[in-house]
């Protein structure tokens, strides 16, 4: 599933699109397991307690954005990058909690404040009990503060990939992220 997610991102990424509102709840499985990527969140009051109102601004799906799209409404295929780490995240962890779900909205932004201090007291997500090291060492690459530190989503597509044809080469570093220089 995560490599169809990436796949699909990587030709947006192409296109220079952003999504805004990468997750699970906007992927859709079709015949033969066929992941579709779309955005029907907003338009379904089943997801309605996965986006928070911030004053003056439309409701945000808060708890998958980048800090920057938090604090700073900046959305780029970059803070698409974060969100996809959560949505990872969702998957190895079958959606059984929203991310962040032992923090309240205001909390969820309060972090966001201490990535963007980089004061030392930002939290990431956990390790999902059935993830490699390797896949959340990627995670963790995803929701680097700097967002030109963060993977493309070539790089995590082809990650994957690697991943999924258990790639093992006997170089271990050619099977690690290279991140994009800015």
């Amino acid at each position: 599933m995560a490599s169809q997610i990436a796949s699909g991102m990587k030709y947006l990424e192409s296109l220079n699109m952003v999504h805004r509102d990468l997750a699970v709840r906007n992927c859709l499985v079709g015949m033969n397991f066929t992941i579709k990527i779309s955005d029907f969140g907003m338009s379904r009051i089943l997801y309605s307690a996965d986006y928070y109102k911030i004053e003056g601004r439309a409701v945000l799906p808060i708890r998958w954005m980048a800090w920057e799209s938090i604090l700073l409404g900046k959305f780029t295929t970059k803070s698409d990058v974060w969100s996809f780490g959560v949505t990872l995240w969702e998957i190895l962890t079958f959606a059984r909690d929203q991310p962040y779900h032992n923090l309240s909205d205001d909390q969820v932004i309060a972090n966001a404040g201490h990535f963007y201090r980089s004061d030392g007291q930002q939290m990431l997500l956990p390790q999902p009990i059935v993830c490699p090291r390797e896949i959340y060492d990627m995670m963790v690459e995803c929701w680097n503060r700097s967002d030109c530190e963060r993977p493309t989503f070539k790089d995590i597509h082809m990650f994957l990939l690697r991943k999924n044809m258990g790639y093992n080469p006997k170089d271990e570093k050619l099977n690690q992220l290279k991140v994009p220089v800015c």
